[in-house]
């Protein structure tokens, strides 16, 4: 399994970092992708990226750790950071986003939004992208931007025609715990809808724990259960195999 996006880059993981990917070797989680959340967190990922050959990343500046004080401005020298910043070695533009329940100006997010597009489309790199009560904006930003390099939707929830959205744009949707939870059903529906070919297993780690994990740190290891939860939406499909080959795809990573 690919666990598409967990934050190992965060300080809970320092002390135990060895034995957070142990663990998730030990249940078949063989890749993980750190995506980029500012520039303090993006040596952490370079860092680990060096030391273990099953961690890629990418890097962005996430809406949740801009400063509220941050103007348009400023937008210039920070996209001109995230430039000097990426090499061979990262594998695309993330997370970004826009989210309607931070106090950030929404102009302020969709103008770091649009310049992260931008960026991703000259370098020819797949996004990485957070939402939360904003799928109208991302989708009619993507659309205006005529972004062709596709990627993933973290953490996706929402019906059928916004998951169908973003797939015609190409995107991946990605799955996490969310789908663990009776709540979830909507989603789940929304995702058997559209396909397994469109889908990638993520954690999230250390938020979104898992149904029956409330409250404790979430890793990769429990990839599985959302694996689970997927093999009995997909009945009789190979989860695993396929949602590898789609961020294999996405990313042009050799693993596995």
């Amino acid at each position: 399994m690919i666990d598409s996006h967990c934050h190992l880059d965060l300080a809970c993981f320092s002390d135990d970092i060895d034995a957070v990917i142990s663990r998730a070797l030990d249940v078949g989680v063989g890749h993980f992708i750190i995506p980029g959340i500012d520039p303090t967190h993006w040596q952490q990922s370079q860092t680990l990226a060096q030391r273990y050959p099953q961690i890629s990343y990418t890097l962005g500046y996430h809406p949740f750790f801009l400063p509220l004080s941050l103007t348009h401005a400023d937008i210039p020298a920070l996209i001109d950071s995230l430039k000097l910043a990426i090499s061979t070695s990262c594998i695309g533009i993330g997370e970004i986003g826009i989210d309607r329940t931070l106090a950030l100006s929404i102009d302020i997010q969709i103008e770091m939004f649009d310049a992260q597009v931008g960026l991703a489309q000259q370098l020819g790199l797949p996004l990485i992208i957070h939402h939360r009560k904003s799928h109208d904006l991302i989708i009619g930003r993507l659309k205006q931007a005529k972004f062709s390099f596709g990627g993933i939707i973290h953490a996706f929830s929402g019906n059928q025609a916004i998951a169908q959205a973003y797939i015609d744009l190409g995107f991946c949707l990605g799955v996490g715990g969310t789908i663990t939870y009776p709540r979830g059903d909507k989603t789940r529906q929304a995702l058997l809808a559209v396909g397994l070919e469109h889908c990638v297993l993520e954690t999230d780690s250390p938020d979104m724990p898992m149904h029956g994990r409330q409250g404790q740190r979430n890793e990769p290891q429990y990839l599985v259960d959302v694996l689970k939860v997927l093999e009995r939406t997909f009945v009789g499909h190979d989860v695993v195999g396929k949602t590898n080959e789609n961020v294999q795809r996405l990313f042009s990573l050799a693993v596995i």
